[in-house]
């Protein structure tokens, strides 16, 4: 009898703990890999930072995250056609809430909407967009008339791959 209920004790457990588990437990998951999006190349690994260590990455905003509910920020770095590099930064957050307090305390000026998400701007040079507790922001390095559509399909493989809003 306990031959034949491991199985199904395994699989309740492994149900249970995706059911629990914080939505940042598979970061890797939420960055598109190589050629997933055409003509990018995920860089090495995904970064996970935790709340209390985001001051490592983003000493400079990282209080203003905390205060927003940030779980966790994912990072993970892309090369676009051997042109320019980028970073792709995804900001778990408690709840829809926090995207929105960090996009509401941020300049709209010299933006342009885009259709990502819940909402999105792009600047250029980079973008940002919200999709339910997930803050997504993309910095190219390097400025092209090429690099607002590259981000932005870019952002659409990430946006692809995060879980529904709620």
């Amino acid at each position: 009898m306990m031959h034949r209920s491991s199985p199904l004790l395994l699989a309740m457990i492994c149900l249970l703990a995706g059911c629990s588990s914080n939505r940042g437990s598979q970061p890797a998951a939420f960055f598109p890999q190589s050629d997933e999006v055409a003509q990018w190349t995920k860089l090495g690994e995904t970064r996970t930072f935790k709340a209390d260590d985001l001051w490592q990455y983003n000493d400079g905003d990282a209080e203003k995250y905390i205060r927003a509910g940030v779980r966790e920020t994912l990072t993970a770095n892309y090369r676009y056609n051997d042109s320019f590099d980028a970073v792709a930064d995804i900001h778990v957050m408690a709840d829809a809430r926090g995207p929105q307090q960090i996009m509401d305390s941020e300049s709209s000026a010299g933006s342009h909407p885009l259709a990502l998400g819940d909402s999105g701007r792009s600047y250029g040079a980079s973008l940002i967009f919200r999709k339910g507790p997930y803050l997504v922001r993309l910095v190219a390095f390097k400025q092209s008339q090429d690099v607002p559509q590259a981000l932005a399909d870019l952002a659409g493989g990430i946006e692809k791959k995060l879980p529904a809003s709620h």
